[in-house]
């Protein structure tokens, strides 16, 4: 007999009894068994069959048997034998007979064998997708960091098939694929579905509901487009992105636009998108992103005019004679961004007859600070809507995000941490990168210490799907699904779009400086169109007869824009912030006025009673019990009142006149320093009462009292961006304690202090800073 070792390790390289799998028969004994999964179970018949064969089935006795005769395994798939059968792999290298003799490649052969096949695809198939459009990925130097980019369990040899079973047929519901399919054709399924130009991360998301709901969608024979309609649909889409760049680099070749030139088509997939979304009940979506591609958003995805964008690059948008009208009188001027900053609001029309009302958030040049006041803005929305879930959906926040920047900054991580938070949860972003495999003259493999941008995503459950930019189709078919997620499921999702940055950093820039053999191939690439219209040429979806007529009509309607952006006026109110809720407050220029906001003594004293008292049968704690009676009673006496009281009276008071209070911040309910207790905790449940939500004096408005996440720049934007959506409410941020808020120092120089001045975006923070730090 040979030892316990040697016979277990030839466990994992025997191989299956023949047949592999009758047609549509009965499973083999023992086919399923042979794989490290099931060692421990092995290992315990093994040892009764040492003991006593008699005791084991027979079958069982025959098979450890076979293992003791030292049966030799057959030789594994190789990859010249894959290539001859049509299934192209460039990983079938990396399954060799040395692996096999060395115990690396699995024996579960058969039904066995299949699924863990199938799974393999699932679960790494993104690994060999073909998502770079620039085919550079050798180039990266991966493997110094231990990331080899290849997994070898996708060759069909590494779960123990040989040669001869390509052509065997397995029973199989995957795909489309009929019931009984080859090997040879269920490996090219796969590689169809999970390595193609959409690569798909969602096996590590834990509940099996959604894990079903996106395979069934990505395996859909239905998922990419294949008809006339929706393939011109597209090809239109993407020319209006392109053709915008195009004109703009004719016009102004030596001026920063920071154009998506390379990534055009994950702009047309973010209208797909909201256009799949206004579907299922999407009314407004709010975006926020960095320069990359700014200007390309705002004209087609959020519709600002081409002539005013063109106005703007002409400077013919000043009307002079008012400005210096305005500037004798001391009226409201502000001192204006560059173009690639500023943000708008405008209702875009579907094709499908929707209605959605866009909104892109101005923006500094501090990349992802945008993230969390695009989300504080779309949950003001979702709760003046009535604050449900399903108000939540109608409400999509889509956040872009640069390759190197979603990677880098920590702020990403306190956008993400926020997502299933109460009181900060806005039902599910979008998230894109705009993957152009640099940032700004950094190599990714210098940018970040994974092999995706994206990595970050996966640790709070994301689907990602990762998709080359050079496939319109296929990234349309990702947006869409991201979507029908957000929509379904009411949660974030990434996609990842593989493009290249055609130009420097901006325009003007030199990019071979650093990147001399990334520009060499991007100089001789193709342009995204270019790539498309041959694929729909070739497949005879469209003539070049209606390619050059979409492009024709195209580059007529931006030429005609340009000439009459000579004789643009722009609106009175600029057609952006100012003119909507905010209209008639206060202006810088405004003289300072004392306005009366006293309350009527005997109102306060009716308000401080109701927040000393709890339901009957609720349990405070002895101190709180202690606090709230000196509180009444200082109430009562009408003479001294601590900071805490006065707060919560104002509050209440403003509650009672109709308008929302909401106060986040580290420790808030309680208070830092345990002088608020504006919700109690019962002592004996633990069960929460909000004094400030039970006045029962008459109608009042919401308040929100919400410890936040242990974070201050990512909170603050949040707030911030609430603020943004309602004059009358009275939103608050509190820093925990001493200077923490210098956390947060960049939200504050950028959007709260300069804000106004350079957008016009005017908001009613109250930031409370314990100390006076800032």
């Amino acid at each position: 007999r040979c030892s316990r070792a040697a016979a277990l390790a030839r466990v994992a390289r025997l191989p299956a009894r023949p047949p592999l799998l009758a047609p549509l028969g009965r499973r083999n004994f023992h086919e399923d068994v042979a794989s490290s999964t099931n060692t421990l179970y092995l290992e315990s018949l093994y040892t009764q069959y040492q003991a006593d064969p008699s005791k084991l089935d027979a079958k069982w006795g025959d098979y450890f048997a076979a293992v003791e005769a030292g049966k030799k395994a057959e030789p594994p798939l190789s990859g010249a034998a894959l290539r001859e059968a049509g299934i192209e792999t460039r990983l079938a290298a990396a399954v060799t007979s040395g692996q096999a003799a060395a115990g690396l490649v699995a024996t579960s052969s058969g039904a066995g064998g299949l699924q863990n096949l199938i799974r393999a695809y699932q679960v790494r198939g993104h690994e060999a997708a073909s998502l770079d459009p620039l085919n550079l990925h050798a180039w990266r130097h991966w493997e110094e960091k231990g990331i080899s980019g290849t997994a070898p369990e996708l060759d069909p040899a590494y779960h123990g098939f040989s040669e001869k079973d390509l052509d065997k047929t397995f029973q199989v519901n995957f795909a489309g694929l009929n019931t009984s399919s080859t090997l040879r054709d269920i490996v090219a399924a796969l590689r169809s579905v999970y390595c193609n130009t959409v690569g798909i991360e969602y096996m590590h998301i834990g509940d099996l509901q959604k894990l079903d709901w996106i395979r069934t969608r990505v395996e859909s024979p239905d998922f990419l487009p294949k008809d006339k309609t929706r393939l011109s649909k597209i090809y239109s889409e993407l020319m209006k992105v392109d053709t915008f760049e195009q004109f703009l680099n004719t016009q102004y070749k030596t001026t920063k636009r920071f154009g998506v030139d390379g990534g055009e088509a994950a702009v047309a997939g973010v209208n797909a998108a909201i256009e799949k979304a206004s579907e299922m009940g999407v009314q407004e979506v709010v975006i926020g992103m960095p320069h990359r591609g700014r200007l390309n958003v705002l004209t087609n995805v959020v519709g600002k005019p081409l002539v005013q964008m063109f106005a703007e690059f002409k400077g013919t948008h000043y009307d002079f004679e008012n400005l210096v009208q305005k500037s004798e009188n001391d009226d409201w001027l502000f001192a204006g961004d560059v173009k690639y900053h500023l943000g708008t609001s405008n209702m875009r029309e579907f094709s499908n007859g929707k209605s959605v009302l866009a909104t892109l958030e101005a923006n500094p040049s501090h990349l992802e600070t945008v993230n969390t006041v695009t989300l504080g803005r779309a949950r003001a929305k979702q709760y003046y809507l009535g604050n449900t879930a399903e108000t939540r959906s109608r409400v999509m926040p889509i956040l872009f995000h640069g390759d190197a920047s979603f990677a880098g900054q920590g702020v990403c991580y306190e956008t993400l941490q926020l997502a299933h938070v109460t009181e900060f949860d806005v039902g599910g972003t979008i998230h894109v990168i705009i993957n152009n495999q640099v940032g700004f003259t950094t190599d990714p493999v210098d940018d970040r210490s994974t092999m995706y941008s994206s990595d970050l995503g996966k640790g709070f459950g994301l689907p990602v799907l990762h998709v080359n930019g050079d496939d319109p189709a296929a990234v349309t078919s990702a947006f869409q699904l991201a979507a029908e997620w957000r929509q379904t499921w009411g949660q974030d999702v990434i996609v990842d779009v593989i493009c290249y940055r055609r130009f420097g950093h901006n325009e003007t820039d030199a990019p071979e400086y650093t990147q001399p053999v990334l520009y060499k191939q991007i100089n001789k690439h193709p342009r995204t169109h270019a790539v498309f219209e041959e694929k729909l040429l070739a497949s005879g979806v469209m003539s070049q007869a209606e390619l050059d007529s979409v492009k024709g009509n195209l580059w007529k309607q931006h030429e005609e824009a340009f000439k009459e952006a000579d004789s643009f006026k722009p609106d009175e109110d600029m057609g952006n912030w100012v003119a909507t809720k905010w209209e008639g407050y206060v202006r810088p220029t405004d003289k300072a006025q004392s306005h009366p906001t006293g309350v009527d003594l005997e109102l306060l004293k009716s308000i401080g009673a109701k927040l000393c008292a709890v339901p009957e049968g609720f349990k405070l704690h002895n101190g709180l019990k202690r606090q709230l009676k000196k509180k009444l009673e200082d109430i009562e006496g009408g003479e001294t009142i601590d900071w805490a009281t006065a707060e919560a009276l104002a509050f209440a008071s403003l509650l009672l006149e109709g308008n929302h209070v909401r106060i986040t911040g580290q420790d808030v309910q309680r208070g830092t320093f345990a002088h608020r207790h504006c919700v109690a905790k019962d002592q004996s449940t633990g069960e929460d009462f909000c004094f400030l939500n039970n006045l029962d004096l008459g109608p009042q408005e919401t308040f929100i009292a919400r410890n936040s996440i242990l974070s201050e720049y990512g909170v603050l934007g949040f707030e911030l961006g609430y603020s943004y959506e309602n004059p009358r409410a009275l939103v608050l941020w509190e820093a925990q304690f001493g200077d923490f808020a210098n956390t947060a120092q960049v939200m504050i120089d950028q959007f709260v202090s300069a804000g106004e001045h350079k957008w016009l975006q005017q908001t009613g923070l109250v930031m409370l800073l314990p100390h006076g730090y800032m």
